[in-house]
């Protein structure tokens, strides 16, 4: 069984703007899930693994990016 893959969702909405939402690991076919939305657009970034994926987190938070847990 392959390991799951860390995602960030980045949410782009003409309303709220841009933020990015921490998903964590999923299935590819879980993320390809999260990309669809009624408004708006998603675009999933993928990392192999937690260290990649909590400095990806950490270096958006520090250039004043909005995060979402």
């Amino acid at each position: 069984m392959k390991p799951k893959q860390w995602y960030i969702k980045e949410r782009r909405n003409s309303q709220l703007g841009t933020y990015y939402v921490a998903c964590g690991p999923l299935s590819k076919t879980a993320a390809k899930a999260k990309t669809r939305c009624l408004y708006g657009e998603n675009t999933m970034h993928s990392f192999a693994s937690e260290k990649e994926y909590n400095a990806k987190l950490a270096s958006l938070r520090e250039a004043g990016e909005r995060v979402q847990s």
